[in-house]
């Protein structure tokens, strides 16, 4: 970083290098509107072949009350001049003085008083392309030059002057100058071109008020594909040669559009729609209107070897970035305390369109599973309350967590189930309508739906957002066909809470009754309350039907066991799926021993349903980092070949013509399980044969078993299949297909070779975002912990030099596992001010928790479970 003081130059002129420059305290400093924009214009000369680029901004701007000094955003650039005249008045320019000051804002500063009124304020400016996929950024791809963009959540500013906060939401024009034989796309349809000199320049429709951080700028040797079939002139846009690669987004997308537009009753609010594949990219996919940023591998598939969990990560990307079209890009929110919303209402609409539009991908469970992993995260002590306010951008890349995406979306679901879908449906479009174009709060969204439906949504939502923390709902039969509820908050054994909590929970209990079942809803809203089933006590009651709450649930342990029994007859497949979870959760509770969590997890592997059966793995991979951590257990190995075997025979190692697409999502998690923690012998044998299919040929392979091939034959691989691997992965043009042999560097089990591996990282030719993907790879298994914790400590310097710095908060996440050692050198280690940027102890105490946690059920359990996984007498 660098900040030089500004020198004047002239009367309105002057040259200043803007550097950035971190704030002081945690507290924000916010533009304020003395002076706010109403419209902007931005100028661009840009070469992606040249290592900067020239621009200049013109805002209109209303000065509210007389000012020496106003503030607006600007980081890491030269100004060249800048002058400010009265629009109207004729007068000469303003003399003025730029500084740069804390939180990358540049200070105005007049030597006599601005009046109030409306002005025109021209900055010139210069400024080096950034290279590490953030701002605006090019990179080098297949010989060619790209330039792209990614400016949320405060990156605007990186690339150009401007209100750089999410209430300034304004109609922008961008006109851009490019290399003559480039092309260049916007947020907005081209209005008018002319080419001179070898230039092109493409003057770009004005959009419709927009915050800064969704304007989007792509540009280079580009190819487009129309995408047929939408609404609005819809195109794939690839780098060179990629185009043979968009297929499957454009089957997918006109129906995802339409599903779209049918929830919200209205037509996609903006003219036209790209979705671009960027090769450098840290996040999955971005929402801005009319140029939607995908990561490569996310967007483009090969179709000769597109796999069914691609596909279905296509399509929930594709439906959440375009629900945002609505909501978060024509409804803005006010400011960043409120990003949780964004995503939380993005993710919800996900499940729901893949759902109707893609049935066959079983959204509705891959929901279930997302609320379970935010109720892992939401069980800690150290958790935070999803609705906070943001008074600090250093730390705000944590605000993006499973919290905001997944619990967000879980309490909304929570909320519809409990409204009814209609009445949910109709306050959300009543909210859309009376913010358009504009911003809005979360309470906006509240009162709307309570609006729509009478009740008290607000009073509801605010218990599970504004503190906290999951509730545990306690049913005790009572006799009589009455149940006690209680409501406590979760933790694991050996936590207490701070204090009492009361949350207004929307229960749904699920019981026998006749030759079915029934559903009984109730507001939970005391810390206790007894409920009226009618009739006669039943067998069994399930806390949490249906899977709509969001919320932990015990019952006594003979219901429990009479649950687990009838299970796959009576309970639905989300139920089946929650209560797993749910049972995972009661574990590390003290509320069910090892032995009969093992014991469940080995009953619910018979399932036929497949969506179970994985959940049964991510179970049996908790046991093996749990209670297996230390060493390579040939008991536990059997286990997992008895556990799973009946189900790869049920299921089949090979795709069969015709099977569900749950399935085909099942069958790698299967195989690597028993090839991996079960060290079975045939299926490593199998998925040797099916490996060196993939690499003489990859189309005569099944695309959902070809990644769990190469990581499993790399397991017993030398350093001539590494040395295949590394060259496979750096020739590869696809990008999915570079991802499977970047993963499968990091399943060797040589150490000398995760060693390579580990170096690899840092020395090969990888991207950015690629940088920590065989650390992390290498990282899941328990053995090899130690050694990757080593690595990221003795190369901490290179990794930050290689990261974006607010990804480095998360690099204590090294030391998670259940080593009590590793955590105590990871504290010493993150104590020092060198390797703690701001944020670091917020998830050093998260990862210090889960070792806890994780190290006493090792120590409370650890004896039994084993004792049962063996197969010793007594420990049926």
């Amino acid at each position: 970083m660098r900040l030089n003081n500004c020198r004047l130059v002239g009367i309105g002129v002057l040259v200043a290098t803007i550097g950035a420059h971190a704030a002081d305290s945690d507290d924000l400093r916010r533009l304020g509107n003395d002076v706010v924009p109403r419209s902007q214009t931005i100028e661009l000369d840009l070469d992606p072949r040249q290592a900067d680029y020239t621009g200049t901004v013109v805002a209109v701007v209303d000065v509210n009350k007389a000012v020496s000094t106003f503030r607006l955003h600007a980081e890491e650039m030269e100004i060249r001049t800048v002058a400010m005249t009265h629009q109207g008045s004729g007068g000469a320019p303003i003399a003025l003085i730029v500084s740069a000051i804390a939180d990358g804002q540049i200070e105005v500063r007049s030597t006599e008083p601005i009046p109030k009124g409306r002005y025109t304020l021209r900055i010139e400016f210069s400024n080096n392309f950034d290279t590490e996929a953030k701002g605006l950024y090019r990179l080098h791809v297949g010989g060619e030059w790209y330039a792209f963009t990614q400016f949320e959540a405060v990156d605007a500013r990186e690339a150009f002057p401007c209100w750089d906060e999410p209430a300034f939401k304004i109609p922008y024009q961008m006109t851009l100058t490019v290399p003559a034989e480039q092309a260049v796309i916007t947020n907005m349809p081209e209005a008018s071109a002319k080419t001179k000199d070898g230039k092109r320049t493409i003057v770009f429709a004005a959009t419709p008020p927009l915050p800064s951080y969704l304007l989007a700028i792509v540009a280079g040797p580009l190819e487009f594909v129309p995408i047929p079939g939408t609404s609005i002139p819809s195109r794939v846009v690839t780098t060179k040669g990629q185009s043979k690669l968009a297929g499957q987004a454009v089957a997918m997308t006109p129906p995802i559009l339409a599903a779209l537009e049918r929830y919200f009753g209205s037509r996609h609010p903006y003219p036209k729609m790209d979705l671009v594949g960027v090769p450098e990219y840290w996040y999955g996919a971005m929402e801005n209107p009319g140029a939607i940023t995908y990561v490569d591998r996310a967007l483009l598939l090969d179709p000769k070897s597109v796999d069914a969990a691609s596909r279905g990560t296509l399509a929930v990307y594709t439906a959440h970035e375009i629900a945002h079209m609505w909501f978060g890009d024509l409804v803005t929110m006010a400011w960043w305390d409120d990003l949780w919303l964004n995503e939380s209402f993005a993710t919800w609409l996900e499940d729901k369109i893949t759902a109707e539009v893609f049935p066959e991908l079983n959204a509705e469970i891959s929901r279930v599973k997302a609320a379970q992993r935010a109720m892992e995260t939401d069980g800690q002590l150290a958790t935070r309350a999803l609705r906070q306010p943001v008074r600090s951008m250093d730390s705000l890349l944590q605000s993006a967590d499973a919290l905001a995406y997944n619990k967000g979306s879980a309490v909304l679901h929570m909320t519809e189930d409990w409204l009814g879908r209609e009445t949910f449906r109709k306050g959300v479009l009543a909210f859309v309508k009376a913010h358009a174009n504009a911003n809005a709060t979360a309470d906006d969204l509240w009162n709307a739906v309570g609006a729509a439906s009478g009740k008290n949504v607000k009073g509801v939502l605010a218990s599970f957002l504004d503190q906290p923390g999951v509730p545990l709902v306690s049913v005790e039969p009572l006799g009589g066909g009455r149940v006690r509820l209680r409501q406590t908050r979760f933790l694991a054994a050996g936590l207490t809470p701070p204090g009492p909590q009361v949350w207004q929970i929307p229960v749904a209990l699920r019981y026998p009754k006749g030759g079915s079942t029934t559903v009984k809803r109730v507001l939970l809203t005391q810390p206790e309350q007894i409920v009226a089933l009618g009739g006669e006590t039943p067998a069994w009651v399930h806390p949490n039907a249906d899977e709509a709450g969001y919320y932990r649930w015990s019952v006594p342990s003979a219901v429990f066991a009479t649950m687990a029994d009838e299970g796959p007859a009576k309970l639905t497949a989300r139920e089946r799926v929650g209560f797993l979870g749910n049972a995972s959760a009661l574990l590390e509770a003290g509320q069910l021993s090892g032995k009969d969590y093992a014991r469940v997890l080995a009953a619910f592997a018979s399932d036929s349903d497949p969506e179970i059966v994985g959940t049964v793995i991510a179970g049996i991979h908790g046991l093996r980092d749990t209670f297996y951590s230390q060493n390579d257990d040939p008991a536990f190995a059997s286990f997992v070949r008895r556990t799973l075997a009946p189900a790869l025979a049920r299921f089949g190692i090979a795709k069969r013509e015709g099977e569900p697409e749950a399935v085909t999502l099942l069958r790698g998690d299967l195989v690597l399980t028993l090839g991996d923690l079960g060290h079975d012998d045939a299926v490593l044998a199998e998925m040797d044969k099916v490996a060196a299919s993939y690499l003489s040929s990859p189309a005569s392979v099944d695309p959902s078993i070809a990644g769990p091939a190469l990581r499993l034959s790399a397991i017993r691989g030398d350093a001539a299949r590494f040395d295949l691997y590394r060259t496979r992965f750096e020739a590869s043009q696809v990008p999915v297909e570079r991802r499977r042999f970047l993963d499968a560097l990091g399943w060797f089990r040589d150490p000398a070779l995760i060693d390579r591996g580990l170096a690899y990282a840092l020395d090969g030719p990888l991207r950015p975002q690629e940088v920590m993907t065989i650390p992390r790879v290498v990282a899941q298994l328990p053995a090899y912990q130690p050694r990757v914790y080593a690595w990221m400590t003795a190369h901490y310097d290179q990794i930050a030099s290689r990261l974006p710095a607010d990804f480095m908060v998360f690099m204590p996440y090294f030391a998670a596992g259940c080593s009590s050692q590793r955590l105590n050198e990871a504290q010493a280690f993150f104590r020092d001010t060198k390797h703690a940027p701001p944020g670091t102890s917020t998830e050093l105490a998260k990862v210090s928790e889960a070792v806890g946690v994780c190290v006493a059920l090792d120590a409370r359990e650890g004896e039994a479970v084993r004792s049962y996984v063996a197969g010793s007498p007594g420990a049926r």
